[in-house]
């Protein structure tokens, strides 16, 4: 399926941005780049930009992509094939906003040619089998916006399609006869309809989540619906999607009940009823106008008595707080040494110990539940309100990077299908010897062997290179001066390049300590305080939860859930 393409994270190919450059920046292009779309939720190539050419982008999105636009949605580019330059050095613009009522298909490689000149000089490609939007037709040349930018394609490269937003003209008059309700209004921020029942999408992860279903003839406001299969409206201080085919567009909303989306509170609830219905209040008869998703937190404005108030497309809605509950964030398990009960050993009773046996009940209920293990990578967008999660999402990370992880945790994980993050003391890993045999009354380190084998369910990020050492009651690195820590950090990035998240040791840290870690250019770090994490939370001191061998499953089953009992 078609999808809008947002401000995803590309599988993790985007990391976060060290300078950030206005909306008009200029990029010249040092070689020939690929311009990718991701609306599919994987990265698929749909044009190039030629070598010396400029472009203004849209928006300067991280360390390593450029934005721009590209027939009716956006086109990314890598930065590694660009320079930033003062200014464009083409004559050929054209309006961003333009009427557009057909397309042309590339059957072929379609280049892509600035006329202004002597000659034609190309500047992009139309990859084969990509629709784009006609802006003008001369001859045997079709014209059409790349970016701003008019560019001409030759018609034995493309097709013509006919676009459904097209007008007739009757023969009696040179008055426009209007097509059918599927064209989108004259205001720009009109209404629409629902045919039938039509999912509301999330686009902002890799893969599109549902996040409502609004019901067949309700209403909602519309933001934006340029996009030729999406129309946009908001939800809290972001947006969902509609398919376009599955709605009519209106100038005129028949609903009163209306609500400002963008003043909605950090304060959310989850559904707890397969009745989750929202409803309008201003009808005789309370009417429900969507439904909500059992696996999805919603932004709270208001409690009115024992109704819950949310806003939706600019529509308030009802829902009963018998209900719902309240959402207490998203949790992160804190695990270390994982041993049969026959091994435990000096390791009986410890908290940072747990049993292969307790640590598969604990995985196959998590998994009994459909709960999502999520990457820190999505904790860091979701604490920043970039992204939503699922109410059933929870982080599994394990500390130290022990080899007990490798015998019980991984094969463990693996059969669930879940991913997790080992926090490594990368000294010792180091200089772990590969293909050593487990010894179960050791605290032996993961070797770089036992690493690279287990990435497809751990990724790896630091817990210091050698200051994770405890010095009567405090740890190591409070006792080191700031910038020796910080060239230990460095040399623990050396080790694991792609880390951008930390793990205090012993969960001690201080002022200093979160500057240090800043410093080196971590993302994100995480401490051993007891709790959940929610939008805006400080990312620089993630709170967790641990299981020990006391734990019961029901006291695990409590922990985990994303709503208190």
């Amino acid at each position: 399926m078609k999808r809008l393409l947002l401000l995803l994270l590309f599988m993790m190919l985007l990391p976060f941005a060290e300078k950030a450059y206005a909306k008009n920046t200029v990029i010249q292009m040092n070689e020939e780049a690929t311009v990718f779309d991701n609306r599919s939720g994987s990265l698929v190539q749909v044009g190039t930009l030629s070598a010396g050419q400029t472009f203004e982008v849209t928006k300067d999105y991280g360390a390593n992509w450029w934005q721009i636009r590209w027939g009716g949605y956006y086109g990314y580019i890598e930065k590694r094939y660009t320079t930033v330059v003062p200014a464009t050095t083409y004559k050929n613009t054209v309006p961003t906003a333009a009427k557009i009522t057909d397309y042309i298909v590339a059957t072929k490689v379609a280049p892509i040619y600035d006329n202004t000149g002597s000659k034609l000089v190309q500047f992009a490609t139309l990859s084969e089998g990509v629709r784009f939007p006609i802006y003008s037709g001369m001859g045997n040349w079709y014209g059409i916006a790349v970016n701003g930018r008019l560019g001409f394609v030759h018609s034995n490269f493309v097709v013509k399609e006919n676009g459904q937003n097209s007008t007739n003209t009757d023969t009696n008059t040179t008055k426009p006869v209007e097509k059918p309700t599927t064209t989108p209004p004259s205001k720009q921020n009109g209404y629409i309809e629902a045919l039938e029942n039509v999912i509301l999408y999330d686009f902002r992860r890799e893969k599109e989540m549902a996040i409502a279903t609004l019901m067949k003839g309700q209403q909602l406001e519309v933001v934006d619906s340029m996009d030729p299969m999406y129309v946009q409206v908001r939800w809290g201080k972001s947006y969902v999607y509609a398919e376009k085919s599955k709605v009519k567009f209106l100038n005129t909303p028949s609903y009163k009940n209306v609500g400002k989306d963008n003043a909605m509170k950090n304060e959310y609830f989850i559904p707890t009823s397969a009745n989750s219905e929202i409803y309008d209040n201003k009808t005789k008869a309370m009417q429900p106008f969507a439904k909500l998703d059992t696996n999805r937190r919603y932004p709270i404005l208001r409690k009115e008595g024992a109704w819950y108030v949310t806003v939706l497309g600019g529509r308030e809605g009802y829902i009963h707080s018998s209900k719902v509950a309240i959402d207490r964030g998203v949790p992160v398990m804190m695990y270390h040494h994982v041993l049969k009960e026959h091994e435990l050993g000096r390791f009986k009773n410890l908290s940072t110990t747990v049993t292969d046996v307790q640590f598969t009940k604990e995985m196959q209920y998590l998994k009994s539940k459909n709960y999502e293990t999520i990457t820190v990578d999505e904790l860091w967008h979701f604490m920043r309100n970039e992204i939503t999660l699922p109410a059933y999402s929870i982080v599994l990370t394990f500390d130290d990077g022990l080899l007990s992880t490798r015998e019980y945790a991984y094969p463990v994980l693996k059969n669930n299908g879940f991913k997790a993050t080992q926090f490594l003391i990368t000294s010792r890993n180091e200089s772990a010897k590969d293909g050593q045999i487990f010894n179960y009354n050791d605290l032996q380190p993961l070797s770089r062997q036992d690493i690279t084998n287990m990435q497809d369910v751990f990724a790896f990020e630091s817990h210091t290179y050698n200051l994770h050492v405890l010095e009567g009651n405090r740890g190591k690195m409070l006792l080191t001066p700031y910038r020796e820590v910080v060239q230990d950090l460095q040399r623990s990035i050396a080790i694991i390049p792609s880390a951008k998240a930390f793990a205090y040791p012993f969960g001690q840290y201080n002022a200093n300590i979160i500057n240090a870690v800043k410093e080196v250019g971590f993302t994100m770090a995480f401490s051993t305080k007891h709790g959940y994490n929610n939008p805006y939370d400080d990312v620089y001191q993630i709170k967790r939860l641990s299981s020990n061998q006391q734990t019961t499953n029901a006291q695990f089953q409590k922990m985990v859930l994303p709503y208190a009992q």
